[in-house]
């Protein structure tokens, strides 16, 4: 006699279930499946984890430690014309600072360029010295200068003349740099682009103005290599 048939369709079924729970967990099956995963999240878990917990690479921030303004002011293309052009001599302490206990960076590109109220007042007069390796826990001190000459329209030159009458110049410095970290097996090459805020007095009677204290230049670019 036949079954009848809810008893069949129950017992395909649970025929059905059957060869799924032991394709499932078939070990094999699941070797397969973990070594995949393991291929696809390995590198970017290490990554994350290295880098991240380790290095911490948003945290990192240069320093300008002191600034030293020898000139900023109008000068007359000719006799009888308009100051039209911009004189500048900048020169300032970059502190970098690696605060791991047992891990380098490698810093692969800098530069740095000076602005005043947007106006670029040109890269520094000696190319910063890179490539080269930071031991942990150590400071790195650089010295970039700027001097020269720039041309300025009307409105950059009277806002320069108002400051200079207020006796607070402000001047940024963008430091672009290129940093390679690496741990074991793994390396991640970052770019950044710092602004270093500086408020200085004019200089006075052919004096210098000087800067002291350090001020913290912050991140206003931040990219991973892809």
């Amino acid at each position: 006699m036949a079954d009848p048939p809810e008893a069949n369709d129950e017992q395909g079924s649970n025929g059905s279930r059957s060869k799924i729970m032991s394709s499932i967990l078939d070990p094999k099956l699941l070797a397969g499946e973990a070594m995949g995963c393991v291929e696809f999240w390995s590198p970017l878990g290490l990554t994350v984890i290295v880098l991240w917990l380790l290095y911490r690479p948003d945290r990192f921030h240069p320093t300008v430690d002191s600034a030293v303004l020898s000139a900023l002011h109008l000068t007359a293309n000719a006799s009888n014309q308009p100051a039209t052009s911009l004189r500048y001599d900048l020169a300032i302490e970059l502190g970098l600072r690696n605060s791991h206990r047992r891990l380098s960076i490698r810093y692969l590109d800098m530069s740095a360029t000076a602005f005043y109220n947007g106006t670029r007042l040109g890269p520094t007069t000696d190319a910063l010295p890179t490539p080269f390796r930071q031991g942990p826990k150590n400071t790195t001190v650089l010295h970039p200068a700027f001097q020269g000459t720039v041309a300025v329209d009307s409105i950059v030159a009277a806002e320069l003349e108002r400051k200079l009458a207020a006796g607070m110049l402000h001047v940024t410095v963008r430091v672009s740099m290129t940093l390679l970290y690496k741990v074991w097996l793994v390396s991640e090459i970052f770019f950044y682009d710092y602004d270093c805020r500086l408020c200085l007095p004019p200089p006075r009677d052919a004096a210098p103005a000087v800067a002291d204290g350090a001020t913290e230049c912050m991140a206003v670019s931040y990219l991973r290599s892809t």
